[in-house]
């Protein structure tokens, strides 16, 4: 009964790792000499805890959870709390085919109570079945469960509560406290409870987000009415202009006039055009953050351009992570350049069909190809103590998105890319 007790254990814990394999992974194949391992080693745990020590088999459950969410976060270089969630899933997909058996036996036999060995042979066959089925299911395939579990952070939140509930139902069937007189009562207010809660949390999110989103747009309103009112400025002086172009095709000998007021009038609309281009951004976020940092190269005498062919509309990154992003590294940039000779800085921000993009380019001095690796660490800074931040928060932001960056250093010029997944 005990080695039942044990096999039954080892079959649900591969059973959870292989439909972590073929969700979260999409190949039901990978590590898994590792993983029938780990379960075995898991299974023995669980066996021991619970039927020498006597421990609440809930508890250990969780725990056990957890302790493979660490190790292969480790192994496959994943973020431990979103492994958790993904392992939870896969757990709750075991859970409800296990649900579904007690069900169907019912049903049949009008008693869920079943021998040991029966009831492997029977979960061993349905897991198979449902293993095949997600295995060669389409819309598993085209469904990312990692990317979607790290960007929708309200998901996670529904996922624990249905968790709860399984493992509140799984506690009272263990326990032979649950029949089917109350089963479906209590599913059915269970389920309820879960859907009312994730829809306050849903609700809550949203409105916590829109007001986040709001405030950082009120904080840059201050910056587009500044480049507007320039630019009504602007065009305020196009008539002195006009009278300036006038003057000078009257004093000006007739050889020298075409030069002079080419020079003049490419004056006029570099001047223009470095703003009114500002007002075709849609995102306001990155039209305002440029501006910002327009103005600060001009008062340090750096020339500042910019190339925007993206508005950034479908990006992860909320509003604040992506003012940290392009706000630390135009600060670093314009400030290396304010105090060199070249004063240029150039930024790109970009999209293709796999990633959205911003490059960042300036001239720089006395920087070495191996200093590189050591711009993003904590601390690293020329500007003395208390500085060195601002870079890795933008590494922090940019790994929490399992982004990438990437640097070059060629003829004292340091090219920096942060690119983000689709």
């Amino acid at each position: 009964m005990e080695m039942m007790s044990l096999v039954i254990s080892f079959i649900e814990m591969t059973s959870i790792f292989l439909i972590y394999n073929v969700l979260i992974n999409g190949d039901i194949k990978k590590n898994i000499c590792k993983k029938i391992l780990l379960s075995v080693v898991i299974s023995l745990i669980y066996f021991i805890f619970t039927n020498i020590y006597y421990a609440d088999p809930l508890i250990i459950l969780i725990g056990i959870l957890f302790l493979n969410s660490m190790i292969i976060s480790k192994q496959e270089n994943k973020d431990t709390i979103v492994t958790y969630i993904e392992f939870i899933v896969s757990s709750m997909v075991l859970f409800g085919v296990e649900l579904i058996i007690s069900l169907i036996v019912y049903v049949i036999m009008g008693s869920d109570n079943l021998s040991p060995s029966i009831y492997l042979i029977i979960l061993t066959v349905i897991m198979c079945i449902v293993l095949y089925l997600l295995h060669t299911s389409k819309v598993i395939r085209r469904i990312e469960f990692s990317k979607f579990f790290s960007k929708y952070k309200s998901i996670n939140i529904i996922i624990l509560n249905l968790f709860v509930f399984f493992l509140f139902i799984k506690v009272l069937m263990s326990n032979e406290i649950m029949n089917t007189k109350i089963m479906i009562p209590i599913t059915t207010l269970g389920l309820i409870l879960i859907g009312v809660n994730c829809y306050f949390y849903v609700f809550l999110y949203k409105m916590f987000n829109e007001r986040k989103k709001n405030e950082i747009k009120k904080s840059f309103n201050p910056l587009i009415n500044d480049l507007i009112s320039k630019l009504k400025a602007n065009e305020h002086e196009y008539k002195n202009h006009l009278n300036t172009i006038w003057s000078i095709a009257q004093v000006t000998p007739s050889e020298e006039i075409k030069e002079k007021l080419k020079e003049y009038i490419g004056n006029i609309v570099d001047d223009t055009e470095e703003f009114s281009m500002l007002l075709n951004i849609e995102n306001t976020i990155i039209k305002a953050v440029l501006y910002n940092k327009a103005q600060r190269a001009e008062k340090l005498g750096v020339k500042y351009n910019y190339k925007v062919s993206s508005d950034f509309k479908e990006i992860q990154l909320d509003n604040s992570e992506l003012t940290v992003i392009l706000s630390n590294l135009l600060n670093n940039a314009i400030e290396a350049t304010s105090f060199i000779e070249k004063k240029e800085v150039i930024i790109n921000i970009t999209e293709d069909e796999r990633y959205y993009k911003i490059e960042v380019k300036n001239y720089t001095s006395n920087l070495k190809s191996e200093d590189l690796t050591q711009i993003f660490k904590v601390g690293y800074t020329t500007k003395g103590e208390g500085r060195g931040y601002g870079l890795a928060n933008v590494k922090a932001i940019v790994d929490k998105y399992k982004g990438k960056i990437q640097m070059s250093l060629e003829d004292d010029m340091i090219n920096i890319s942060i690119l983000f997944l689709k």
